[in-house]
């Protein structure tokens, strides 16, 4: 097989989320890094080249600046039945672990041309980007949702305007020496693909 090929597969294929329990600590990823992952996210396809992802990196203090305004909007916007003191401490336990926190956000197309579910997928291709380059540098992280993720306090901590919309963060570091490596599966693509002749 090309080696090209073979090297593309086993980036896709090796893929994965690593969680800040099992970040290292004591290191920290370096800025430039960061920028360098950017710029691979930003060769995602967009319809129109509206290129509509853009990023907040939040590091150094700003983690815990980030963290800290989750974990209050947490305990304002949780029910007192569902609220979980586990998960509200979480927060400042994350700020410890994590080197840098990337809002991925959209801006809608100003001329209103493109739908607006192009531009979400267009951005989800920059996440995916920045997914591929983790092993390659190094890093680790996973890309954070939630139903927190989209409330009105999260976007105006933000400062985002009403054209804007956060898709989520990645939660970002470098793995620990001794992290083991989970088993992942996929469901095979022959079992959810159609082939159609004519």
């Amino acid at each position: 097989m090309n080696n090209q090929i073979e090297i593309l597969n086993k980036i896709i294929r090796d893929r994965q989320s690593v969680f800040p329990s099992s970040f290292d600590p004591h290191r920290k990823i370096e800025d430039k890094v960061i920028k360098e992952i950017l710029e691979n996210a930003i060769w995602a396809p967009s319809h129109g080249l509206t290129q509509p992802w853009f990023f907040k990196v939040f590091y150094s203090k700003g983690v815990y600046t980030f963290f800290e305004a989750l974990k209050e909007i947490y305990k304002s916007v949780t029910p007192i039945d569902k609220f979980s003191e586990i998960k509200y401490n979480k927060y400042t336990q994350k700020a410890e672990l994590v080197s840098h926190v990337v809002v991925v956000y959209m801006k809608k197309d100003p001329r209103g041309i493109i739908p607006e579910i192009e531009e979400i997928v267009a951005t989800g291709c920059a996440i995916q980007n920045i997914y591929l380059s983790f092993k390659s540098y190094g890093i680790g992280g996973y890309f954070s949702t939630g139903s927190i993720a989209y409330t009105k306090q999260v976007h105006d901590f933000l400062g985002l305007t009403d054209e804007e919309k956060v898709l989520g963060f990645f939660q970002l570091g470098i793995p620990d020496a001794n992290m083991k490596e989970k088993q992942r599966k996929r469901i095979p693509a022959s079992e959810k693909t159609t082939w159609i002749s004519e």
